[in-house]
């Protein structure tokens, strides 16, 4: 369903940063990367960001990618009980995300290199009829921004909002849950829960006591400016590795 709200948004004063700018955050903190679905360039970006935040501290990696039900999965690649050849397979990759591996493989793997890897994907859906979690203010104006003129019934509305702030709440809760708050947590998201300040990176907010800070990996054809979003513009000096 997100996908269907990628159109255009309200112009605003997004602020344009380079590789340097993401490595600049010093932990312990959260940075939380939204990425075109299945785009190489983003996740590119993401990896190489990843490996030099792994130089200074240690990093957990949560994955919307991968969905919660894998976790299992990803522990025992990490135990080295599944070779790397059988990763895809395992995760029951094109069934359960339905994106080429190839792009997302370094992050996948990234047990390799010390990371510590989390399933944050979640399933589709409203939420349960007893769950409890914040929704943002305001947070409609953003989805109603990013459906380009879709037309909602005001009775949807609010249904509309529990459920895109539950799957928000989701997968920051599978991100932030496991981790110890120290070093870095790198989450890495569709851009459509980064946009705008009212998803992912805002529910971390509630759960942990350390930075949260948000970056969108590149623009998107028609891309959304929310003002505080930061988008990391492809071509500004990056210490590249």
């Amino acid at each position: 369903m997100w996908t269907l709200l990628l159109g255009a948004a309200l112009a605003g004063d997004c602020q344009e940063i380079g590789f340097n700018d993401i490595l600049a955050v010093e932990a312990p903190a959260v940075i939380v990367l939204g990425e075109r679905h299945g785009t190489q360039p983003d996740l590119a970006r993401a990896t190489r960001l990843m490996r030099n935040l792994h130089e200074r501290a240690p990093v957990t990696l949560a994955l919307e990618a991968v969905h919660e039900d894998y976790q299992a999965q990803l522990d025992s690649f990490a135990e080295g009980q599944i070779e790397i050849d059988a990763v895809e397979a395992a995760l029951s990759w094109e069934e359960s995300w339905g994106f080429a591996f190839a792009p997302y493989a370094r992050l996948v793997t990234a047990a390799t290199a010390g990371v510590h890897v989390l399933a944050a994907g979640t399933t589709l859906g409203k939420a349960p009829e007893d769950a409890r979690y914040p929704i943002p203010s305001g947070y409609m104006t953003v989805l109603r921004d990013a459906m380009s003129g879709h037309e909602m019934p005001l009775d949807m509305e609010e249904r509309f909002v529990r459920s895109m702030a539950w799957r928000d709440y989701k997968i920051a809760s599978l991100a932030t849950g496991p981790w110890d708050q120290t070093g870095y947590l790198v989450i890495v998201t569709g851009r459509g829960h980064v946009e705008g300040g009212k998803g992912v990176a805002w529910q971390a907010e509630q759960s942990v006591d350390v930075p949260v800070k948000s970056f969108v990996l590149a623009w998107g054809k028609e891309p959304p400016c929310y003002p505080g979003d930061s988008v990391w513009k492809p071509g500004l000096f990056e210490r590249r590795k």
